[in-house]
């Protein structure tokens, strides 16, 4: 058996091989490690942003339920003095009994008829 190759011998290439292979692999966990920590700041950011962004009283109010008297009396409290809004409400009380969806298409209505919107 005549042995002329002119390249190296199979086991010359298969250190090469083994060699190449770990390199791309640990330029892949570099590359992985890289994104991650890139993520992870992505991630710090919005939380930080989240947390300057919720209501003060988010914490308090999550998971409880209130009373329909007690969101009535909260969304009185949250309507300004002086608004169109409650001018409309305090025409006739039993507006503010009215659900929501109702109620806003009652006052759409009003503000119709008071000439309170930009379109005719």
């Amino acid at each position: 058996m005549i042995q002329s190759s002119i390249g190296p011998s199979f086991p010359l290439l298969l250190v090469i091989l083994c060699f190449v292979a770990t390199g791309a692999l640990v330029l892949i966990v570099l590359l992985l490690l890289i994104m991650n920590s890139k993520i992870s700041a992505s991630s710090a950011k919005l939380s930080r942003t989240s947390r300057l962004s919720k209501p003060q009283n988010y914490e308090r109010t999550q998971g409880k339920i209130d009373s329909p008297q007690v969101v009535e009396n909260r969304n009185m409290e949250e309507i300004p003095v002086g608004t169109h809004y409650e001018q409309f409400l305090n025409e006739e009380p039993e507006r503010r009994r009215l659900p929501k969806k109702e109620k806003f298409k009652a006052y759409r209505a009003w503000r119709t008829e008071k000439g309170l919107n930009w379109s005719k």
